[in-house]
């Protein structure tokens, strides 16, 4: 069995931003989850980069997953 790609779909500034739209996908059928690496977002201390809270999708619904947020 082949192992599907996951790539990412956006970062946000907030745990909130991102729980809400992970709410959308997931409730449209499109499954999704936070990067393993998130608690830089929740604590940037840990980290310089600070590029904020990262949502993942499997790469054969990104396109879907992009206009489901558009459209939100």
């Amino acid at each position: 069995m082949e192992e599907e790609k996951v790539v990412s779909l956006k970062f946000y500034g907030s745990m909130i931003e991102a729980e809400i739209e992970m709410n959308v996908l997931k409730n449209n059928g499109i499954e999704c989850m936070l990067n393993d690496g998130t608690m830089v977002g929740l604590f940037p201390i840990f980290d310089d980069k600070e590029r904020g809270i990262e949502v993942l999708v499997f790469e054969k619904d990104l396109d879907r997953a992009n206009s489901l947020i558009e459209e939100y």
